[in-house]
């Protein structure tokens, strides 16, 4: 029998006594508030003990066992959040990636009162780092499994959608749009940053997220010959971020970049006063245009050849030949 027809027969594995996250959803009346008698505390109290000595004597099946039953039978007791935890734990370490999150997410879902609610968190976020690391998880519970970056993004946005303004909020904002940049999905990231940048203004990330807003939009920049929406949108975030965090070690590159676009947006505003002065010859409103481009950048070289033409027009000069632009195509 070859590999992988042996691989297909039925395996009594942990995943026959693990955590079915459907069967959580079916059975939605089994989590409805009731109060567990002393019998039933006790019964699951005894049940997670048995656990966590199998678990502590490498018998992970076995502890399995007693979990699941845990949270089958008595999932209104205290020590059923405590087993879903365990299962977590027991499913992450054998790389059962979405087990293990579904485990945490039982807690987060069914027991919103649990003490333990930022430490479920945190191993959630744990998961989705990992994954994003460009952890493996397996195939038939044998095989190494494929990277999967689309599922790190889904347990990133999970632990920011379980704890929108937690401590870990600030970080999954900022590793959604890192694995959205990956995929070169732009739009994303900005979503993902402008959250960070508007609702945690006052994390550690938040610097950094300016300036990544600031260099994506200038990545989008094509030409001063094209529409300058990214290119007024770099040249804002670049700005706030000079203002709100002079004391970076990134503001060199900060106004390094800001230099760049605003040349640009210069040499964009140069370019329609030279088609006003030199196509429709209206100098006012190519004057308009040109102290528009000395505004925007004054050390610029558009700057300098925009008050050139400023004062060629002072002078009575009517522009010669044909309209290019200094800067080209």
């Amino acid at each position: 029998m070859g590999l992988m027809a042996m691989l297909l027969l039925p395996v009594a594995s942990e995943a026959d006594i693990s955590l079915n996250p459907l069967k959580i959803f079916k059975d939605k009346d089994r989590f409805d508030k009731v109060v567990p008698t002393q019998a039933e505390q006790r019964a699951a109290f005894e049940l997670y003990q048995e656990g966590k000595a199998a678990q502590a004597n490498g018998s992970n099946s076995r502890a399995l066992r007693r979990y699941n039953k845990i949270t089958e039978d008595y999932p209104h007791t205290d020590a059923a959040p405590n087993a879903f935890a365990r299962m977590g734990e027991i499913f992450r370490d054998k790389r059962r990636w979405d087990k293990s999150f579904n485990s945490f997410q039982a807690i987060i879902d069914h027991y919103p009162g649990y003490p333990g609610f930022d430490e479920t968190l945190a191993a959630q976020y744990e998961l989705a780092s990992t994954l994003m690391g460009g952890a493996r998880g397996k195939v038939f519970w044998v095989l190494p499994g494929f990277k999967n970056f689309d599922k790190a993004k889904e347990f990133m946005q999970r632990v920011y959608d379980n704890g929108p303004y937690s401590k870990t909020a600030p970080l999954a904002l900022m590793n959604l749009a890192k694995i959205a940049q990956q995929q070169n999905d732009n739009d994303a990231a900005i979503d993902a940053l402008d959250l960070l940048v508007n609702n945690h203004s006052e994390s550690l990330l938040a610097a950094q997220a300016h300036l990544q807003l600031a260099d994506i939009y200038a990545s989008l920049v094509k030409g001063a010959k094209y529409d300058q929406g990214s290119t007024l949108e770099a040249i804002n975030y670049y700005e706030d971020f000079l203002i709100l965090y002079p004391d970076s070690p990134l503001v060199a590159d900060a106004e390094k970049a800001l230099v760049e676009m605003r040349e640009i947006y210069a040499q964009n505003k140069l370019q329609t006063a030279d088609f006003y002065y030199i196509y429709r010859q209206n100098q006012r409103a190519a004057l308009n245009f040109y102290n528009e481009t000395i505004t925007v950048a004054p050390d610029s070289d558009a700057a300098k050849i925009a008050r050139e033409k400023i004062d060629a027009i002072n002078r009575g000069v009517k522009p010669k030949g044909t309209f290019r632009s200094p800067f080209g195509q």
